[in-house]
């Protein structure tokens, strides 16, 4: 899996992929997000994975803005002189550097044997703004049984990257979140004007039996329709005081625990 918001870009042709069939060192980047006590939001494991002509490699992590507008032959010469060597790393084979606390839109880019630039990968790290402090209710039964709670101190924050993504900061605990992508639809009811937006799948901490991973998602990823997210009753909004209602469907990978509301609900 990419951590959050990677992409690839090439900064020169794939080659050597097969190991032997290319006679020049190539050393290939992968981006996944980081197993264990990280955070996706800011850090990413980067793999490096090398054929057999790649004696030595070495990587930087630059700003975007400043490695944008450079050659092939202007990055290589950068990597070089900046970079860090990839420890223990030589021919068909590939290591793991995991890079913490990026903030803003980086690029991760890697030399091999000092004369072959790879392929670059991309990272943007998000930083959040405070908006309100409050209670995130679970509202059902789900959370009562496999946790032994029925609510949490929880943060509502906003992206400072990216106008259209919030989360909920500490929603299952310390060190967990749940984003929320805001559509650009509103609606309105007693309680005043909300905004539409998304849950993608997101694992908890918590499991359930001998059934692993308990996640949450909207009711429209889990339908694979748009259209359960905006009407029906199973919309989750949010309202211009920073309250919000989720309608959240609980699973593990054999199927579906249940679907109901849960909500933020402000201090102030």
């Amino acid at each position: 899996m990419l951590a959050a918001a990677p992409m690839f870009w090439a900064c020169s042709a794939d080659m050597g992929t097969e190991p032997g069939t290319d006679p020049d060192p190539v050393v290939t980047l992968y981006a996944y997000a980081p197993a264990g006590d990280y955070n996706p939001d800011n850090d990413i494991t980067v793999r490096f994975v090398t054929n057999n002509k790649v004696t030595s490699v070495k990587y930087l992590l630059a700003p975007s803005v400043d490695v944008k507008d450079l050659s092939e032959g202007q990055l290589l010469s950068k990597v070089e002189s900046e970079g860090t060597t990839v420890e223990n790393l030589g021919g068909n084979s590939f290591a793991d550097v995991t890079l913490t606390d990026i903030h803003g839109d980086y690029v991760i880019a890697a030399v091999a044997n000092g004369s072959s630039i790879g392929n670059c990968v991309s990272f943007t790290g998000l930083s959040w703004e405070l908006l309100k402090e409050g209670t995130f209710v679970y509202n059902n039964d789900i959370v009562p049984a496999i946790a032994g709670i029925e609510s949490v101190e929880a943060t509502l924050e906003k992206c400072t990257t990216d106008d259209n993504l919030y989360r909920i900061n500490g929603v299952f605990g310390k060190g967990t979140s749940l984003k929320m992508d805001m559509l650009d639809i509103e609606g309105e009811d007693e309680d005043g004007v909300y905004r539409f937006f998304r849950v993608k799948q997101t694992a908890t901490p918590w499991s359930y039996g001998n059934y692993g991973t308990v996640s949450v998602r909207d009711i429209g990823y889990w339908q694979n329709n748009e259209a359960y997210v905006t009407s029906g009753g199973f919309e989750s909004g949010l309202y211009e005081d920073g309250s919000a209602f989720f309608y959240l469907q609980w699973n593990v990978a054999a199927g579906n625990l249940g679907y109901n509301y849960s909500l933020f609900i402000p201090y102030e």
